[in-house]
């Protein structure tokens, strides 16, 4: 990775740990089957930030969404049988979920197929179906996703793709119902963010360890993704967020840190795991009453780092629906 000039690092600090009444151990869960990765009572990803100073996250083997209040006191919102990934608010105050998992319809889920995109009201606790299917067909895995201003949302479709299988997709689904299809040769699809202005898409491509740039044309393709940011290790880039000045978070689990780049891929920072932390930086978002603070899920270890940077995020805090 060539990461030069060499840029500062900034310490990140353990906000909350979920703790041991709100883990899930002991309880069954099929989802690191063929993953390298030991087991653990929970996994933390997805961080979004609300108007009202909360803090939402997703524990995705166990199906959770969890909520980090204005005091830190955390508490389950939704347990389901599903494996949550994603999060993003929506103008109704309504959360869009990307869940990976494939389940079929139960006499309690009311819901034919988990996996795809959903929909969960924080003012009542329940969660339905968004966008099970493209064309019949069951996505791969969704696993991020990101809202414009058109109310557009863009989400990457990643399931068990890599170098071996590079058929990972991205997809960007508008308000009218319509699904386009804008990448389907993917590398491990995963992360994704739009630049402030909403001209570039970047998608954080897991399994070859880099970051792609896709411009977005006026009618809303694609045409010359590139390749924006390359690095290295035993897993690659995860979640990405962008602030206001169009510097783009880049968390690295492998690597223990979340690398800031310009909007050129000039190093700005590199953000470094807490000292009493885990290494698996997998998500980050903006909040904080002045929007200046980025919040990091530490996945494994069931913590939320943060740091505090100069500028808020490009993306402001919704509101969420309240009873």
């Amino acid at each position: 990775m060539n990461f030069y000039p060499i840029p500062p690092v900034l310490q990140a600090e353990i906000l909350v740990q979920i703790t041991a009444p709100l883990r899930c151990t002991g309880q069954p869960t099929d989802w690191r089957s063929g993953s390298a990765l030991p087991a653990s009572d929970i996994f933390l990803e997805g961080p979004v930030y609300s108007s009202d100073g909360h803090l939402y996250v997703t524990d995705i083997p166990y199906g959770r969404i969890l909520k980090i209040d204005t005091q830190n006191h955390i508490t389950e919102c939704v347990k389901y049988d599903g494996e949550p990934n994603g999060l993003v608010i929506r103008e109704d105050g309504c959360i869009v979920v990307a869940d990976y998992k494939q389940n079929h319809l139960t006499a309690n889920s009311g819901i034919d197929g988990f996996q795809g995109l959903l929909v969960f009201d924080p003012s009542t606790g329940g969660i339905s179906p968004l966008l099970a299917r493209r064309n019949l067909e069951r996505f791969k895995g969704p696993n991020d996703l990101v809202v414009s201003s058109k109310n557009e949302i863009y989400f990457t479709d990643q399931g068990q793709t890599g170098m071996s299988d590079p058929t990972g997709r991205v997809y960007r689904l508008c308000p009218d119902g319509r699904l386009d299809c804008l990448v389907d040769n993917g590398v491990s699809p995963n992360g994704i963010a739009l630049s402030p202005d909403e001209r570039f898409l970047y998608v954080a491509m897991t399994r070859s360890n880099s970051v792609w740039r896709l411009p977005l044309n006026s009618d809303g393709s694609t045409t010359k993704a590139g390749l924006f940011f390359q690095s290295f290790g035993a897993s690659g880039p995860d979640g990405l967020t962008v602030d206001e000045e169009g510097n783009l978070f880049i968390c690295h689990p492998s690597l223990a840190s979340v690398f800031v780049v310009d909007a050129d891929g000039i190093p700005k920072a590199r953000i470094a795991t807490s000292s009493e932390g885990g290494k698996n930086l997998t998500n980050c978002t903006f909040g904080g009453e002045d929007g200046r603070t980025l919040f990091i899920t530490d996945s494994m270890k069931g913590n939320i780092q943060f740091v505090r940077w100069h500028c808020g995020g490009s993306v402001k805090p919704k509101a969420v629906k309240t009873r």
